[in-house]
């Protein structure tokens, strides 16, 4: 049964009286990862058009692709505006960091910073949380899905991240498009920002040559994101749905394996999402610190564990919304239970 909001604690109010005022201070500073991401994506565009050659472009594909992604966290973190403060500064920002992924800033807003975070895993509200039974009943593709074996079912689902945040973000472009309470004015603003976006770097890349488009864009765009997707999806997918506003229960915060750890910084400690949820506006610095705190107040409702795990328990789980705790298999009749509500018991088969 969902948690009821009268049982849900206050936990900003708590967290507030709880940590020193400087985790909520701006970090302006952070904003200097968009230039150095910039300037190695632009050397790395330089050295392909200049001294191409097939043995090293795979490597600087990924490197491409990670600092592209390493852009997108910094405008996520922008567009929140807890350190930009003009709006038309946030979004000219914003709108370079998320260009490689031709997101609008103003489609951002709206489908990110209103929609989803108000509504996080509310079913039929959030627009980011996975399918439901309902969805399944009328979608084919899913019915086609379910249909394949898990194994190359996951394969499917996996290898789509590879080009799932583009998918969204397209799909997410249409959806206010055709809202009626999306206004003329934003609809050309959120179009002509998106067609320069993708025009600049479409353009760009093709005018420096075919190695660039391939090794410098869309190989690179690919990776960008598997990279993305891969925090998004276990940041929320393995929660159950809400009825109310329980940020511990909707989000997942994951960490990174060994060596990896000194990526968080370079992601803006992207995994540490319960304390995003909870702070929006807080400097990536100090999310840990923030979830450090949340884990010794509510330690049997926090949501933590390494990516890799995360992972793995999204390949060991079907990704269709029986009800609001538990993920089914409608082909097979196996059933998941989500996070807090017993996850980890073996999955079971329908009699």
């Amino acid at each position: 049964m969902p948690t009821q909001a009268s049982n849900v604690p206050n936990y900003r109010k708590e967290l507030k009286r709880s940590l020193p005022a400087e985790v909520f201070a701006a970090d302006y500073g952070n904003l200097l990862w968009l230039p150095v991401h910039t300037a190695l994506v632009v050397g790395l565009y330089w050295l392909l058009a200049t001294r191409f050659s097939i043995a090293w472009a795979p490597f600087a594909a990924i490197a491409i692709g990670h600092s592209m992604g390493c852009m997108g966290f910094v405008a996520h973190d922008i567009a929140h505006g807890g350190t930009v403060r003009k709006l038309w500064l946030r979004d000219l920002l914003a709108g370079w960091g998320f260009s490689p992924l031709w997101i609008s800033p103003l489609l951002w807003r709206k489908w990110h910073n209103s929609d989803h975070h108000n509504n996080t895993q509310v079913k039929g509200v959030d627009p980011d949380h996975l399918f439901t039974i309902e969805d399944y009943k009328h979608n084919p593709v899913l019915k086609f899905l379910y249909r394949l074996s898990p194994l190359l079912r996951n394969l499917v689902i996996f290898g789509s991240f590879t080009f799932r945040m583009t998918q969204q973000t397209m799909r997410m472009l249409i959806v206010y498009l055709r809202d009626p309470e999306t206004n003329g004015r934003d609809k050309a603003i959120m179009v002509s920002q998106t067609l320069l976006q993708a025009g600049l770097w479409f353009g760009v890349s093709a005018w420096l040559g075919w190695p660039v488009l391939v090794w410098g864009y869309v190989v690179p765009l690919l990776v960008l994101n598997a990279m993305v997707i891969a925090y998004i999806a276990t940041n929320h997918f393995l929660n159950p749905l809400a009825d109310e506003s329980d940020v511990l229960a909707t989000s997942l915060s994951v960490t990174l394996p060994g060596p990896l750890k000194v990526l968080d910084p370079l992601h803006q400690y992207f995994g540490a999402h319960v304390a995003h949820h909870l702070f929006p506006q807080a400097a990536g610095k100090h999310a840990r610190t923030i979830e450090r705190k949340v884990a010794e107040l509510w330690p049997d409702r926090f949501h933590t564990m390494p990516i890799t795990r995360a992972l793995k328990l999204l390949w060991d789980t079907p990704w269709v919304y029986e009800d609001n705790a538990t993920l089914i298999d409608p082909h097979r009749g196996e059933r998941s239970p989500t996070l807090g509500h017993g996850l980890e018991r073996p999955k079971t088969r329908s009699q």
